[in-house]
């Protein structure tokens, strides 16, 4: 929504990103903060700076693909992040978790390849989108390491932490005279759906912060990777009626092959929760 404004898919999450600790802060006088001990609070706000730059990777992949493809290409956190816990955390793998590896890579494998002529091609987002699953994978582990139990607190420094660690990338060029342009002709709705965005976020955020305390890091992971199917029905209604947010390709062939790969990627998904 942002890239209606901002055509840059690096600066919309640059923007996006710092707008994140605006949000918490106005909601400062009635949530007041806590201070955290050192170690947990410097961890948190780590990762909430690598979970920004996740978010740079995956919004610079999102203007190269169509987000169909780009929210089944980030599906591989779950596996990468249960792989993690078991280096990290002693986690256990399976024979499921295997079985599900296998159907996850399948369904990525199959919806990055696209046909020009004869031949097929990865999609030019993979590189960036496999960064971006390797900074968010990076992000839990760091959250399931910490255990706090001011939640409010912890997310004030994760939204902090987005901020922080992209405000510095404003003082590129590029994305300065970017963000200047988007501001001079779109101020008012730009900063709306900014703060919408934001407001949305930070609910999902907490969440998803919740959850990682909760549960398994892949647990959490899974069900975050639940977009998928949700992306692919909202891409596919705001294709054929409001295309001028976002349209897609949706020849029958096209919706087979992305259908095909989903539910391959979401029975993957299903199997690493039994798992």
């Amino acid at each position: 929504l942002v890239s209606r404004f901002v055509k840059d898919g690096i600066t919309a999450g640059i923007l996006t990103n710092v707008f994140s600790a605006v949000f918490p802060l106005l909601l400062l006088p009635f949530w007041p903060i806590h201070l955290l001990p050192p170690a947990p609070a410097l961890l948190i706000f780590l990762a909430g700076v690598i979970w920004g730059w996740n978010r740079l990777a995956y919004m610079k992949g999102i203007s190269l693909e169509e987000a169909t493809r780009v929210v089944a290409i980030a599906s591989l956190s779950p596996v990468v992040i249960l792989l993690g816990s078991v280096a990290f955390f002693g986690e256990v793998l399976t024979s499921t978790h295997f079985a599900s590896f296998a159907l996850i890579l399948t369904g990525v494998i199959w919806i990055s390849l696209k046909k020009t002529g004869k031949a097929f091609h990865f999609s030019p987002a993979m590189l960036w989108l496999l960064l971006s699953v390797a900074m968010f994978s990076a992000a839990t582990l760091l959250l399931k390491k910490t255990a706090v139990d001011d939640w409010w607190s912890a997310v004030f420094l994760i939204n902090v932490g987005f901020a922080a660690g992209s405000a510095p990338f404003l003082a590129f060029p590029r994305q300065f005279s970017a963000v200047r342009a988007s501001f001079s002709r779109h101020a008012f709705p730009l900063m709306g759906m900014l703060l919408l965005i934001n407001a949305f976020t930070l609910a999902g955020r907490a969440g998803y912060f919740l959850s990682v305390q909760l549960g398994p890091a892949a647990l959490a992971s899974v069900l975050a990777s639940l977009q998928t199917a949700f992306v692919f029905i909202l891409a596919l209604l705001l294709t054929f009626f409001a295309p001028s947010i976002i349209k897609e390709d949706y020849h029958p062939g096209i919706i087979l092959g992305k259908l095909g790969a989903i539910l391959l990627i979401l029975g993957g998904i299903a199997l690493l929760y039994l798992g």
